[in-house]
């Protein structure tokens, strides 16, 4: 019998991710994204970035607010991406005002708004929460299919530090990945925090 292709077996596992979160209750939620905040911005690669970037959260993602708004009181500068018209990908804007500066995107996530918004790259990102609906120890995550994020981090640096931050449950001994994968640095969840395997030296 032949194996199951990977962009398949990574379809299901969406599937199976995405309906775990959703059932998870919003205070049970709350509780973890308080959590994974206040063990991000203990890491000391968080204490030493000038600059972060995460996306807006939407539906039963983690609340990213919570660490955007950290962020901002620790004086960080804040990005964050918008999905470009076709051929779709990936660009960061510095975002000063979070309510005033995005506007409803793709998906209606909100993103910078590009006239009002810096443009920057990913070499001018210290720390990045990256989106993930599950991460393997390698540091490997599941994200939603389109693959705007793996394309982005290939083309950052060791000096960017990027993190999964998400429910233990969340967090398995390995994901299928293809070459195209990026693995990430660092693993945050509520119990704790751990380096990855493929963590860029």
């Amino acid at each position: 019998m032949n194996a199951q292709p990977i962009p398949s077996l990574k379809a299901q596992l969406r599937r199976e991710m995405t309906a775990r979160r959703d059932a998870l209750p919003e205070a049970e939620r709350e509780r973890i994204t308080e959590a994974l905040v206040e063990r991000i911005t203990a890491l000391p690669q968080y204490a030493a970035a000038r600059s972060v970037l995460a996306t807006m959260a939407i539906g039963s993602e983690w609340n990213t607010r919570l660490f955007l708004d950290r962020a901002r009181a620790d004086g960080k500068r804040i990005v964050l991406p918008r999905i470009t018209p076709p051929p779709r990908h990936l660009e960061l804007h510095v975002v000063r005002e979070l309510d005033h500066d995005c506007v409803p995107g793709v998906w209606n996530i909100p993103e910078p708004h590009p006239e009002r918004c810096a443009r920057v790259e990913i070499t001018d990102v210290d720390f990045a929460w990256v989106p993930a609906l599950a991460v393997d120890l390698d540091g490997y995550r599941l994200g939603y299919g389109a693959g705007y994020f793996d394309r982005l981090l290939s083309g950052r640096t060791a000096s960017t530090c990027c993190v999964a931050a998400l429910a233990s449950a969340f967090v398995v001994e390995s994901l299928p990945h293809e070459a195209h994968d990026q693995p990430l640095d660092f693993i945050v969840d509520e119990r704790g925090t751990r380096r990855t395997r493929g963590a860029k030296p």
